[in-house]
């Protein structure tokens, strides 16, 4: 077998594997261990790790040290052969994941593994953990098996990370919607007095602290912070001096204004809601207008409010009671608002201007099924043992 046939077989499964080749796998596709040693010696493979070789034409991948731990947890088993959980599997964990997810800058001297049994290694680099993982708390990330965000972030909590650096990395998962706030919040709350809280502290107060440590906000709180803000200047403009409202609306404006002294968190049905009220109401009223369009950006009204500003307003008008008759129905549906507020904002005001937000979810999960996408990187710590069948102690 020449070595073009050598170099094919290897690639076959190293494409795989981000370009990388256990010396155990190559001898499964019949190649031996002089002819390993060869290839390297030609500049063919590079020795990466121990017993871990990169094919040369593929270039460095990403988070290289981790994948090379995570390849010699099974040298012989190919990445396809390893299920998610099993008995030898190991799952990327702790700062590891929190690299792999792009999570906050918490330092990662170690390539962390957990594992479901006890195994131990003389890699001075690796740190292997046991612990027993449900299915729910792994997921894919460039092919590897890691731990969630949010198990990431209770298993941080557990071993009591640095709360600055963690802060960072709630922050961060939250912005990128790998993590649900509440959740976290009350899955954290065990951890309070880890991190200096007194004992009845909440999750939310866990979290805020840790927020604060890091000196980031929690994406939730800025919307809120900004929805009290906008919501309190468009009911000041509604009241101005200069503008002169019937009896009834100025009523209505006092009652928000109260109201407003309690305001709750955003709900994108209201909002929507509130802008076709608008559009309803200031058509021919151009401050009344300007308010309720900033009133539709940052507006938070409860239900009740809704039903109540409509009936004040619309008391002595007959199509304006039609039009909250019908805002009252699709309120209670908010697929049905939707739908209908996109067909309102044609018909009334193309001109009103409007902004859809969109959060995407970082696209995190990859199959393994696929081959992985090679990266480069221009630092590698390369290790220049001989020793290409040496594998974890067990």
């Amino acid at each position: 077998m020449d070595r073009g046939e050598q170099l094919r077989r290897i690639a076959e499964h190293a494409a795989d594997q981000w370009g990388l080749v256990t010396a155990a796998q190559a001898k499964r596709v019949g190649l031996s261990a002089v002819q390993i040693l060869r290839l390297a010696e030609a500049g063919l493979i590079e020795n990466v790790g121990r017993g871990v070789y990169l094919l040369q034409a593929a270039g460095f991948p990403l988070h290289l040290e981790i994948k090379v731990a995570w390849l010699r947890l099974q040298p012989a088993a190919f990445a396809s052969e390893r299920p998610l959980g099993g008995r030898d599997s190991g799952v990327v964990s702790h700062a590891s994941a929190c690299q792999l997810h792009g999570l906050g800058d918490i330092p990662a001297p170690n390539a962390e593994i957990s594992v479901p049994r006890r195994r131990t290694t003389t890699e001075p680099f690796v740190h292997l953990r046991t612990v027993q993982l449900e299915p729910d708390d792994i997921t894919l990330v460039q092919g590897l098996p890691v731990t969630t965000a949010r198990r990431t972030i209770l298993d941080l909590l557990r071993t009591k990370a640095d709360g600055g650096h963690l802060g960072g990395v709630i922050a961060d998962a939250e912005r990128l919607d790998l993590i649900e706030i509440q959740d976290l919040q009350e899955a954290a709350q065990p951890f309070a007095r880890n991190y200096g809280l007194p004992a009845q502290a909440t999750g939310q107060d866990l979290i805020e602290h840790l927020v604060d440590q890091a000196g980031r906000h929690l994406r939730s709180q800025e919307v809120a912070r900004a929805s009290r803000e906008g919501f309190a200047t468009a009911l000041e403009l509604m009241a101005r001096d200069d503008y002169e409202p019937s009896p009834d609306l100025r009523q209505s404006i006092q009652a928000l204004q109260r109201m407003n002294e309690q305001m709750a968190l955003p709900n994108g049905a209201l909002q929507e809601a509130v802008r076709r009220l608008g559009e309803q109401l200031a058509a021919t009223n151009a401050p009344l207008q300007e308010a309720m369009r900033r009133m539709h950006e940052q507006a938070v009204l409860p239900n009740s409010a809704v039903r109540r500003l409509g009936e004040q307003l619309a008391a002595a008008n007959a199509p304006l009671q039609e039009a909250m008759r019908r805002m009252n129905e699709q309120t209670a549906n908010p697929r049905a608002l939707e739908s209908g507020s996109r067909a309102a904002t044609v018909r009334s005001r193309p001109a009103v201007e409007q902004q859809d937000s969109s959060s995407g979810r970082a696209a995190h999960e990859t199959s393994t099924d696929q081959p992985a996408q090679i990266h480069g990187t221009d630092d590698v710590q390369k290790d220049t043992g001989r020793n290409p069948d040496s594998g974890y102690d067990q």
